[in-house]
């Protein structure tokens, strides 16, 4: 009786040469099936792939990819797999990766420079096809040592001139406009923003597509008012409180993710006051527990899913077209208005 497929053979794994045997064919016969090297009738090739399944046979991937130069595997390389984006756009890319028939190999380097020299080096190592980078802050030397060593790289929500590689990112910079916009709308004009750690990265786009809208409206942008945080629920907690322990708080905030969103919320009701009656919050990114959160947090949306779908899309066109020119994709983002926002109340 035919074995099923979902059994695992016990004992040791089934050779080429056992395949052969128990398929009454040649050894040849069987590689050019695995391989697809050859016509193979229809008859023989089933003969085949069902003894590969009834003895579990398991063709050596790594021989076979030493004679591709391929492995059929991508890396992805993310600052912080507990930041609902960044293991959002993960899933997308381990999905779609799958779907390609690719293996994924995910590392998490917690922002830390040396974990990311370290799985640069070890990916490289292992031969992979092409490696994925999600960060917000990336060692552009290694980024060269990848481009010296022929290796495709998509950048994720960051960009680096002058590397030859593909760019994958949001509208950062009308994301702050959409949320100043919107607050100025609701009659706000005393608003904070959190804003990430680094100089360089993508939230300080937002910063300044809100900054150029406060500026076009003519309204002051108090530097107490500015905050840095680290793109965590804490660093939200601890700016907010600061924020509304001014002693002329702010009556809205602005934060570059929605963490740090929802941290600032907690330091608002923490400090007695109510979100949005007495301090309206924008968020950035619209992670799934956004539209759960209480109150449920206006945000602006980042097509998470599409940029997975992007980044990978152009990592195959890389893997499969060398010598293609690299692009720029900017995709659009999109306010989402909940229930963390309300109109300003007028005094008298």
């Amino acid at each position: 009786m035919r074995k099923r497929f979902s059994q695992i053979r016990r004992g040791p794994i089934a050779t080429i040469k056992e395949v052969a045997k128990e398929a009454g064919v040649s050894v040849s016969t069987v590689s050019h099936v695995i391989n697809n090297t050859r016509f193979v009738s229809d008859d023989l090739k089933t003969r085949v792939l069902t003894s590969m399944e009834e003895l579990g046979y398991q063709p050596n991937h790594i021989a076979r990819s030493l004679r591709k130069k391929e492995t059929d595997t991508i890396g992805l390389i993310i600052s912080d797999i507990t930041n609902p984006f960044f293991s959002e756009i993960a899933w997308s890319i381990e999905y779609l990766t799958y779907m390609e028939q690719y293996s994924l190999i995910l590392c998490c380097t917690n922002g830390r420079v040396e974990k990311e020299t370290f799985y640069i080096n070890q990916l490289s190592e292992r031969r992979v096809d092409g490696i994925i980078l999600i960060s917000p802050k990336i060692s552009t030397d290694y980024l060269k040592i990848l481009e010296d060593r022929d290796i495709p790289v998509v950048l994720v929500d960051n960009e680096s001139p002058g590397n030859r590689m593909d760019v994958i990112m949001a509208d950062n910079f009308q994301g702050g406009r959409l949320a100043a916009e919107h607050l100025t709308k609701l009659g706000h004009e005393k608003i904070a923003c959190i804003s990430g750690p680094f100089v360089d990265n993508p939230s300080y786009e937002r910063v300044k597509g809100f900054l150029a809208v406060l500026k076009e409206k003519g309204l002051p942008m108090h530097e107490e008012y500015m905050r840095k945080g680290n793109f965590d629920v804490y660093s939200g907690v601890d700016r907010g409180k600061e924020l509304v322990e001014m002693e002329d708080p702010p009556t809205a905030i602005f934060a570059c993710n929605d963490m740090m969103a929802m941290g600032a919320i907690q330091a608002v009701v923490k400090h007695g006051l109510r979100v949005p009656d007495d301090i309206s919050v924008v968020g950035f990114d619209d992670i799934s527990m956004a539209e759960y959160f209480v109150p449920a947090l206006t945000t602006i949306r980042q097509p998470m899913h599409e940029i997975g779908s992007e980044a990978l899309k152009a990592m195959m066109e890389s893997i499969n077209i060398p010598d293609k020119s690299h692009r720029k994709i900017t995709l659009d983002v999109h306010l989402i208005e909940r229930d963390s926002t309300k109109q300003m109340k007028r005094s008298g």
